[in-house]
């Protein structure tokens, strides 16, 4: 497993006194798991340009996948970099021969890889449709 603390402290001003408040954000966490030819990954947090480095670490570092399978769906926040890290992980499949499949985030991040046009270009699938 990996796991990085990649989201700093959020100050935020609350209120016409100034007074800060600190937001603490969880780590981000990455989960890898290798069973019968399948390696499952599942990131959790938020994928933005402080995060994306250790997804794509955690990515690199398998080696020989036959198939891999992205779980998205505990992600809390995507942003173009994590967007971009999702088409150059489906252009690494291509080229190096492995099946990639992806589970959908939830319904608001679904939503902005709709908008972008990913959900036609990238390989989502549901989870019955995946056969481990």
């Amino acid at each position: 497993m990996v796991t990085s603390r990649a989201a700093a402290d959020d100050w935020r001003s609350t209120g016409s006194g100034g007074a800060l408040e600190i937001d603490r954000f969880e780590p981000f966490v990455t989960e890898v798991e290798r069973r019968d030819g399948v390696t499952l990954v599942r990131p959790r947090g938020d994928l933005d340009v402080a995060t994306a480095g250790t997804l794509d670490a955690a990515l690199t570092g398998i080696e020989r996948a036959e198939h891999l399978v992205l779980d998205l769906r505990g992600l809390t926040f995507i942003d173009s970099t994590g967007l971009h890290l999702l088409v150059a992980l489906q252009q690494r499949a291509e080229r190096d021969g492995f099946e990639l499949s992806l589970l959908a985030p939830p319904a608001p991040l679904a939503k902005t890889i709709q908008l972008c046009g990913l959900h036609v270009t990238l390989p989502f699938v549901e989870v019955a449709d995946l056969h481990v």
